[in-house]
C-alpha cells in the first residue's frame, strides 16, 4: 500500500501528465528556403504558417552572401536556423513576435520599413 502523500503526488502527477496532452505543441520549423531571386526566405512552420521575410531584416544574414544565405540548417529540435559561414542564427519563437535581431536591431529594420512605406 502507497503512503497517502506517495498517492497523492502519483494523481497529482497523472493529472499533469494528461493536462498536458490536452495542451497544444509548441510550433516547429516543418521547412525552410532561400529564394536567391527575390533575396527572402520563406519558413514553413507545424502550425500551417508561412513566413516571409527579406533577408536584409535579419540581423544574422543582413550582410551575407547569396551563397552564405542559401547555407543553413534547421536546429534538431526545429526550433531555429543557422547560418555555419556566419556563425549566427534565428530562434522561432522570436521570430514568430516579429524579432529578427535585438531591439537596436528591430528598431533601424522599423525605421527602414517606415521610411520606404
Amino acid at each position: 500500500m502507497l503512503h497517502p502523500d506517495v498517492r497523492d503526488t502519483m494523481e497529482g502527477i497523472e493529472s499533469a501528465l494528461s493536462a498536458a496532452k490536452l495542451e497544444a505543441p509548441e510550433p516547429t520549423i516543418v521547412d525552410a528556403e532561400y529564394l536567391r531571386e527575390r533575396d527572402l526566405f520563406i519558413i514553413r512552420i507545424s502550425d500551417g504558417r508561412r513566413l516571409t521575410i527579406p533577408r536584409e531584416d535579419i540581423w544574422a544574414v543582413h550582410k551575407a552572401t547569396p551563397d552564405q544565405a542559401a547555407d543553413f540548417v534547421i536546429g534538431p529540435h526545429r526550433v531555429d536556423i543557422w547560418w555555419p559561414q556566419v556563425d549566427e542564427g534565428i530562434y522561432l519563437p522570436n521570430t514568430l513576435e516579429g524579432r529578427y535581431g535585438n531591439d537596436a536591431w528591430m528598431d533601424r529594420v522599423h525605421r527602414r520599413t517606415t521610411v520606404a512605406a
